[in-house]
């Protein structure tokens, strides 16, 4: 009991932890995106401030122009630059096309050579052509303006002419970081709250979780040991637990039934190969024995040479039915007349139809009907399809074949005159190893593959197939593609 208490504190510890580890992650990068849209949109704010007052001089500059391009009211000037630089802490000066300041803001008399931050300024070349060229915004880092720096720069026209140049500037740490100390303040007080609630749901979330996955936990480990009948709890309270359970349950069954299939594919596959290998085994030993005469030996042998052709054709059939059930018979579908292939698959088996007088029908009435599909696969369809219709028609009877389409799907029936199938033995008919008991007399050389393998095929193409008999008249084999798969 410790022992499982420990086990179940272990995984409430673990998936604590996580959960808690994913919640402040997401909130810390929540935080941090947040941080960057408030420092986005300060800077966003402050360009538009910055802006704004530069025009607003510019326009007051162009105002005050005289004759000769002299400022008539330098007073008004220079006392606008004080305003604006002492209501913020930007620094607001005036330059001529040179990069010489004019005026500045950051002197009582507006005069640059009075100016501790101004009287050796001269604007680099490169900004004047730039705020010649319509102005600019930028942040800069560089001789002129100094380090991590807001620069904006406006034309004072003449007119057309452009005469002087507003520049503001202003320091982006001194300015964004007490704006964003401030907002961060009351977010981390936030987050700190909502993150501690949610720790609290996460912890009590984290114990309802718990124990049902431990349930579930041993229900796999006995799955994992081949024991499939144990089964989850389907009554816990959450629903998503709940279908989680029901899925468990259902995979565990499923497991159950491909068990059992796989012990009986094993069996069946023990059963088919012991026949032929006792055969074989009992002629080659009446052979060296001297039981079977010398002048019989060559009949004999020649009933173990079919019956190593037959063990060779059961090994290809299941070869390619494991090839095919594993995916790696990839479908390459085009579009072609399936008339001819039927035409041409029906000439393999000419000699026995010739021998056995048996009369085809429907020929005439299956030209250029088109499908789509992976024609070596059909192929093998019609070639298992049609072998089997000749094998069970006897002498003197027909092979009726039809095939159209009507533009989404193409059909194709072989219907077959003879001895036909019983009622209870037609929906079996397709499973793996099953050979009609009436036929076996017939198909001594069959594996029980063909109709299963003929089945997989037309599954692949999202198409159907389906088997029909009448006893004592006739056997059909009817099976539909489409043309969208």
């Amino acid at each position: 009991m410790a022992k499982k208490t420990r086990k179940r504190n272990s995984l409430f510890r673990k998936y604590f932890i996580i959960g808690g580890t994913i919640i402040v992650i997401g909130f810390v990068l929540i935080a941090l995106t947040i941080m960057v849209f408030v420092a986005n949109q300060w800077w966003n704010d402050k360009v538009d401030e910055l802006l704004r007052n530069s025009r607003n001089i510019s326009y007051m500059y162009t105002d005050n122009l005289g004759k000769g391009g002299k400022v008539d009211n330098e007073e008004m000037i220079i006392t606008a630059l004080g305003m604006m630089s002492d209501s913020s802490i930007s620094e607001y000066f005036i330059a001529d096309k040179n990069g010489k300041v004019l005026y500045c803001g950051d002197c009582e008399d507006g005069r640059p050579e009075n100016c501790n931050v101004h009287r050796s300024l001269v604007v680099n070349k490169n900004h004047i052509e730039r705020a010649l060229d319509g102005g600019f915004s930028d942040y800069m880092n560089d001789e002129d303006f100094g380090i991590g720096k807001f620069v904006v720069a406006v034309p004072i026209k003449d007119g057309h002419k452009t005469v002087a140049i507003t520049f503001a500037v202003e320091d982006a740490v001194t300015g964004l970081l007490p704006y964003v100390a401030s907002i961060s303040q009351y977010m981390a007080y936030a987050v700190c709250f909502v993150l501690l609630f949610m720790l609290i749901i996460i912890y009590y979330l984290t114990r309802g979780i718990t124990k049902p996955l431990e349930d579930m936990q041993e229900v796999t480990r006995h799955i994992a040991k081949g024991e499939f009948n144990y089964r989850a709890s389907e009554d816990y309270k959450q629903k998503d637990i709940n279908d989680f359970a029901k899925q468990l349950n259902k995979m565990a069954y499923e497991l159950a039934i491909d068990d059992e299939s796989r012990k009986s594919f094993v069996a069946n596959v023990s059963h088919e190969l012991k026949t032929p290998m006792t055969t074989i085994g009992g002629f080659i030993d009446g052979i060296l024995d001297g039981t079977i005469p010398p002048e019989e030996e060559k009949k004999y042998l020649g009933v173990v040479s079919n019956e190593v052709k037959r063990l060779a054709r059961m090994v290809v059939s299941m070869l390619n039915l494991s090839k095919i059930e594993s995916g790696e018979v990839p479908l390459s579908p085009v579009e072609y007349d399936i008339g001819k292939q039927v035409f041409e698959t029906m000439l393999s088996f000419e000699k026995k139809i010739y021998e056995n007088n048996i009369e085809i029908k429907g020929f005439e009435e299956i030209n250029n009907v088109l499908i789509k599909a992976d024609r070596d696969l059909v192929q093998q369809v019609l070639y298992n399809l049609l072998d089997n219709a000749v094998k069970f028609t006897p002498e003197n009877g027909t092979i009726h074949i039809f095939a159209s389409n009507d533009g989404k799907k193409t059909y194709v029936k072989i219907r077959n005159s003879g001895a036909g199938v019983a009622p209870e033995e037609i929906s079996r008919i397709f499973e793996r190893f099953y050979k009609v008991d009436k036929s076996r007399s017939y198909d001594v050389k069959g594996v029980g593959l063909g109709l299963y393998i003929v089945k997989t095929i037309i599954n692949m193409h999202d198409g159907e197939i389906s088997a029909s008999s009448k006893q004592g008249e006739y056997t059909e084999f009817a099976f539909e593609i489409p043309f969208d798969q």
